[in-house]
């Protein structure tokens, strides 16, 4: 394999390279060769149809080789799926190592990251990420090897980058501190304007002025955390105004009318707002998974109205939504739900009358119970401790294995037929983030804690961090462990988004206060 892909390093589309890869056929193959284009036509299945209806047939034809040689070469198709996962991960992985050069190491790293922010924006890319989440998830004969190999492709691709900060250092420039910080601090920015927060196929992030502007930001922030006094007095001496990211214009929020959002969520999300009140109500769950048990079973209740539909198809969702965030919504079995639901199977057909109906109003209801729980006001007078909890309930909510089969309807979208229906969840969740960060920034300004009015880059810095860590484990399959816990590593978030965005108003009242102590508080409570 790699002697195809070594001519084809200056592409930096994704499709591309595999097109090429197939377009490279020479008159006389080996069987490597032959295995090449046998997993690069796979993958253009998985794009062209998705993963489940990626055919045979086809996948020999584009790859100029007989079905009868493909079985010879694969008689395990579990082996082609591996292989082909291994290939687009190393193509990927290409690609990023084909980053342009720069030398100035300023400018190398700016260059670096706009590099990466037009691999990763690409539809295809999102895809294929989507594709091999759902290998992850739901091919459990091959799961360990899939980890293996994108666990293996990860770890190259972070010593990539560290390579590019070693230099960094080298040079003076950037402090000599935690690598794994600085890479989720550098990474995780980008991360969450591609491929993790708005890697929905539907709802991209779309820039104030540019991609390569978004890439200053990026920059412009990692040297304001990292940057050395050497590297500041020959910036101003300089006037290196490429780097100048804080004179760039901000990405607004264009946050939804609340009204009208919820007025329109009737289809999609009906128990989203049902579920919010609860929670202002009812004492707060002590965690995501217990918040999803209660609300699944206070649903599982029979009315005893015996006509009450809206109860019945409750139950119904519920019962569907309880196999889901258990085992996946690939283990879903009308039969069994129909009778936890209590209702006979023509009831349940009669109400939802295809397997993806029922897939669909379950997905929304559990979507609705982690957005009640992510989106809910967390009281504390101290913004250091409750932005500490906004940035922790998100660890404790994806990073297990239930969340992951909470979101596994997501991988459906790896189908090019169902990403029509589910661009609409995809602009939900936007809409719903939109709302709620911005009226919790809002309230940061309003108190003179932040030094400007709500955007989008002052969100991705807040959550760039965290959608590295989650992505990694939601799609890559990596586990993520902190090095102390999930609240200190939130802790330690916050207080870089406020080093950023901060007022002086705010760190004289950290000061004052003594806001710090919370966290000492807390490594007391936790010893």
């Amino acid at each position: 394999m790699d002697t195809l892909t070594q001519p084809l390093l200056k592409i930096h589309n994704f499709e591309a390279r595999i097109q090429a890869l197939l377009a490279a056929q020479a008159k006389r193959q080996d069987d490597e060769t032959r295995k090449s284009l046998i997993c690069a036509s796979e993958l253009k299945e998985w794009l062209d149809v998705g993963f489940n209806e990626a055919n045979i047939t086809r996948v020999a034809d584009q790859a100029g080789v007989s079905t009868a040689t493909l079985y010879r070469l694969y008689p395990d198709r579990n082996q082609l799926y591996l292989d082909a996962l291994k290939l687009g991960n190393q193509l990927l992985l290409d690609m990023v190592l084909d980053a342009p050069q720069h030398p100035h190491p300023f400018r190398n790293l700016i260059e670096f990251a706009y590099h990466l922010t037009s691999i990763w924006q690409q539809a295809s890319v999102q895809l294929f990420y989507y594709i091999q989440g759902f290998i992850l998830q739901t091919e459990t004969e091959i799961t360990a090897d899939a980890r293996v190999i994108v666990a293996g492709i990860s770890q190259e691709f972070r010593h990539f980058v560290e390579a590019i900060l070693d230099r960094l250092i080298a040079d003076g420039f950037v402090e000599d501190r935690d690598r794994q910080k600085m890479f989720v601090r550098l990474v995780g920015d980008i991360e969450v304007r591609t491929r993790s927060w708005y890697g929905d196929l539907g709802a991209p992030y779309v820039p104030a002025t540019s991609w390569y502007h978004e890439a200053v930001k990026i920059v412009e922030e990692f040297f304001l955390m990292y940057g050395t006094a050497k590297f500041r007095s020959i910036r101003q001496q300089s006037n290196i105004s490429f780097l100048d990211g804080g004179s760039l214009e901000k990405t607004p929020i264009q946050a939804p009318d609340e009204a009208k959002f919820y007025g329109s969520l009737e289809n999609h999300l009906p128990f989203l707002k049902d579920l919010e009140n609860s929670l202002l109500v009812k004492p707060t769950p002590a965690s995501t998974h217990e918040m999803m048990m209660l609300e699944l079973q206070r649903m599982l209740t029979k009315s005893p109205n015996r006509l009450d539909v809206t109860n019945r198809r409750g139950r119904i969702v519920a019962s569907a939504a309880i196999v889901i965030y258990m085992q996946g919504f690939q283990n879903l079995s009308m039969g069994n739900i129909a009778k936890q639901a209590g209702v006979s199977t023509a009831t349940l057909y009669r109400l939802y009358p295809t397997n993806w109906d029922l897939y669909q109003a379950a997905y929304g209801l559990g979507v609705s119970i982690y957005f009640a729980w992510l989106g809910r006001d967390i009281q504390a007078a101290n913004p250091l401790l409750q932005f500490t909890h906004y940035s922790s309930i998100y660890f404790e909510a994806f990073l297990d294995a239930q969340s992951k089969n909470a979101w596994s309807l997501d991988h459906l979208k790896g189908e090019p037929s169902e990403i029509e229906q589910m661009q609409r969840y995809s602009e939900i969740k936007v809409q719903y983030e939109n709302l709620i960060w911005q009226k919790r920034f809002a309230k940061l300004y309003a108190e003179g804690y932040v030094k400007e009015p709500p955007s989008w880059d002052m969100i991705h810095t807040f959550q760039g961090p965290t959608a590295i860590i989650i992505g990694l484990f939601m799609r890559d399959g990596l586990e993520a462990l902190p090095k102390s816990s999930w609240f200190e590593e939130s802790w330690r978030i916050t207080d870089e988004f406020f080093q950023i965005y901060g007022t002086p108003h705010f760190h004289a009242m950290r000061k004052k206060m003594n806001w710090d102590a919370d966290l000492e508080a807390h490594r007391a409570r936790t010893v």
